[in-house]
């Protein structure tokens, strides 16, 4: 059976809308012709996809099975077309990349800039996510590689694993917070304040186990929710800017808010191991990363560098300083 992908596109596009008129709108076709294809691919496959009422559209049991399968059909069909855009010229196609929150914030985004700047004719697409949702991103062909805490990612054996070093970190809360009252704070005090934060992997519970008593296990994902989960650092930089809720960020991050007297650093003198995240590169084991890949790369890791250079040695001797997650 020869299956046509737009066909399929179009019974996607209907079952995410449930309406012919809103679907065959987002198409930029007319209802009719939608009204066609869909019986057409109905026919095609031999069994009635959707039920058909005056209010809505809504997909048969089978229906359901076979536009799941579908949707993931057209999205390797769009991921093979876009990397084989890049081979064939360098340039073409789009370099799609998904990063976690941290590390998109520390050094993807400034090697995204330089990237651009030297290559103004490149495709860029830069997805921001939690841990969970960049492995889930990786996993399901909506992105070429991924950046970010790679502890977990190791034990993969679907996927390479490149490192580019490892990253410490701070507590910080906003500046005139209670806890700066408390000289020796202990985990108990913590325990009155909101932790926010992007969710983070399983194994990187230990960041806040002791004092965020909000944290709870993902179960659908497997990561790790503090109090207040959001999906990028700089929402958490906002929060703790206008309440009493703490965070965690590398030094490279809040050292403005520092300077201009918004935030201060919360010094745990209870920790006797600083925790460190190793940062890295993940893709698919069976694909090959491509020169554009491998440019931005290189520059990655020039920012993740960058960011080493900033953390104290003194400071990384002491056991105040946590790591950042990705």
């Amino acid at each position: 059976m020869n299956l046509d992908l737009k066909l399929l596109h179009y019974a996607v596009v209907l079952a995410r809308h449930r309406h012919f008129g809103q679907a065959a709108a987002a198409l930029d076709i007319s209802q009719p012709t939608l009204s066609r294809n869909i019986a057409a691919l109905e026919r095609q496959l031999g069994m009635r996809l959707f039920e058909r009422s005056n209010r809505d559209v809504m997909a048969t049991p089978a229906g359901e099975d076979t536009l799941r399968m579908a949707e993931e059909l057209i999205v390797r069909s769009e991921a093979l077309s876009n990397r084989l855009e890049l081979v064939r010229d360098g340039r073409g196609g789009r370099l799609r990349v998904v990063a976690g929150a941290y590390i998109d914030d520390i050094a993807v985004q400034p090697a995204a800039i330089e990237l651009i700047v030297a290559n103004p004719s490149i495709r860029l697409e830069i997805l921001e996510r939690e841990w969970t949702a960049a492995l889930s991103s990786l996993m399901s062909d909506q992105a070429d590689f991924a950046v970010a805490d790679i502890l977990a990612l190791r034990d993969m054996p679907s996927l390479r694993v490149e490192s580019l070093g490892v990253l410490q970190g701070v507590y910080f809360c906003r500046a005139g917070h209670p806890l700066l009252m408390k000289p020796d704070p202990v985990p108990d005090d913590l325990r009155n304040y909101p932790f926010v934060m992007p969710g983070i992997s399983l194994s990187r519970i230990s960041f806040i186990a002791d004092f965020d008593s909000g944290m709870k296990i993902d179960e659908r994902g497997g990561g790790v929710l503090p109090s207040i989960a959001v999906s990028s650092f700089r929402s958490a930089i906002d929060i703790v800017a206008a309440t009493d809720a703490i965070s965690l960020g590398h030094p490279t991050q809040i050292a403005k808010g520092i300077a201009a007297g918004r935030f201060a650093l919360l010094h745990l003198p209870w920790m006797k191991k600083l925790p460190s995240a190793e940062m890295g590169v993940a893709w698919k084991r069976e694909r090959t990363l491509l020169p554009a890949a491998r440019a931005f790369i290189k520059l990655i890791r020039k920012h993740v560098r960058n960011a080493q250079a900033v953390e104290s040695p003194a400071a990384s001797r002491r056991t105040r300083r946590p790591s950042v997650g990705a």
